[in-house]
């Protein structure tokens, strides 16, 4: 084979290679909340909006809004040593916007049910309000993308489990967070 020839084969093999890698299976089932509660669970006060005092879905048709102490999760499948990575598209609506020591959560934690479900190893998340205390800063009424660095399924995991939440202390803080566009994919194999 001519140098042009063997040139434009390892081209080809590379865009091959990292087109795979570009097309990761999204793990995260009605990331945008377009389908109702289907794949979701939760707990304490959350509904689906196509508007909430002015801000719209990021994309897609609806989103969810969280308040007071409260969450919606997916479990997903892990293998020890699977790697993940984890996003989502935050914000508060102007007009009642996180205050005091309310903040929003995006969470990734592993657990084995063995027994009871419970939670092993560290979880990973990423905390936001609009004061800058924690994490990740945000602005009223415009979305921003979040990311968890890439997070590794521990030895004794069975499942991960990915976490939208809000947090207050009682009459400290409230407000709400907004969430849409959740993603979850696969980055590496596990051992």
């Amino acid at each position: 084979m001519n140098r042009g020839k063997r040139l434009l084969s390892v081209v080809f093999l590379l865009a091959w290679a990292m087109a795979q890698v570009g097309s990761a299976a999204e793990l995260i089932s009605n990331q945008g909340f377009e389908n109702g509660f289907t794949a979701w669970e939760l707990w304490g006060d959350g509904d689906l909006r196509e508007e909430y005092y002015g801000v719209a879905p990021h994309n897609g048709t609806s989103f969810l809004r969280l308040w007071l102490r409260s969450g919606w999760y997916q479990d997903f499948a892990v293998q020890k040593g699977d790697a993940f990575n984890c996003s989502a598209w935050i914000t508060t609506a102007g007009k009642d916007a996180l205050w005091g020591d309310a903040y929003g959560e995006l969470k990734v934690e592993w657990r084995n049910k063995a027994g009871e479900d419970r939670e092993v190893g560290e979880a990973t998340s990423v905390k936001f309000d609009l004061l800058g205390k924690l994490n990740k800063t945000i602005k009223k009424d415009e979305w921003t993308r979040i990311e968890l660095p890439p997070v590794i399924a521990p030895a004794n995991a069975t499942h991960g489990r990915v976490l939208l939440t809000i947090w207050s202390s009682d009459d400290k803080g409230g407000g709400c967070a907004l969430f849409d566009d959740v993603s979850l994919q696969k980055a590496g194999p596990g051992n």
